[in-house]
C-alpha cells in the first residue's frame, strides 16, 4: 500500500512536470496521460475518495490541456460524482467544476463551460481554507475562455 501511495504521489508530480513544460512533445503528451491514468489507479488502490476525485480532476486537466473533450468530459464527470454529496468539502467541488469547465471548453460546449465555471466560482466563495481559495481562483482565472 505504501507502494501505491508513493507511485501515485510521484505520477501526480510528473504530470504536473509535463503540463508547466513549455515545449512537450507528442510523446511527452502522450506520456502525460498515461501518468495521469497510472497515478489515479494507484490511488484507488492506496487513497479514498478525496484521492480518487484529484486523480480524476488531474486526467481531466490533462485531456482538456489537449484538446480531447470527449475524454476530458468522462473523467470530469467521475470528479463531479465523487463531489456531489459535499463530504469532500466545497474546494474538491469547486475543483470538479473548474475541470468541468475546461472540459466543456475542449468538447466546444460553451454554454456549459459558463455553467459550470459559475457554479466553481459559487464553491470557491465556501471554501474557508486561503490558499486552497488562492488556488481554486488561480486554476478559474488561468481557464480558457469562451
Amino acid at each position: 500500500m505504501d507502494d501505491d501511495r508513493d507511485l501515485a504521489a510521484r505520477f501526480f508530480n510528473q504530470v504536473w512536470a509535463l503540463l508547466d513544460k513549455a515545449d512537450r512533445s507528442t510523446d511527452d503528451d502522450l506520456s502525460m496521460i498515461h501518468l495521469a491514468h497510472a497515478s489515479r489507479l494507484h490511488w484507488q488502490l492506496a487513497g479514498g475518495p478525496r484521492e480518487w476525485a484529484i486523480g480524476e480532476w488531474q486526467i481531466a486537466r490533462v485531456y482538456s490541456v489537449l484538446g480531447r473533450g470527449e475524454p476530458a468530459l468522462f473523467h470530469a464527470r467521475v470528479a463531479l460524482d465523487l463531489t456531489a454529496d459535499g463530504a469532500l468539502g466545497a474546494f474538491l467541488a469547486g475543483s470538479a467544476e473548474e475541470v468541468m469547465a475546461r472540459a466543456c471548453r475542449a468538447a466546444g460546449r460553451a454554454a456549459d463551460a459558463q455553467r459550470h465555471h459559475a457554479a466553481a466560482l459559487a464553491l470557491a466563495d465556501q471554501v474557508s481554507d486561503a490558499e486552497e481559495r488562492e488556488v481554486l481562483m488561480a486554476d478559474l482565472a488561468a481557464a480558457p475562455q469562451g
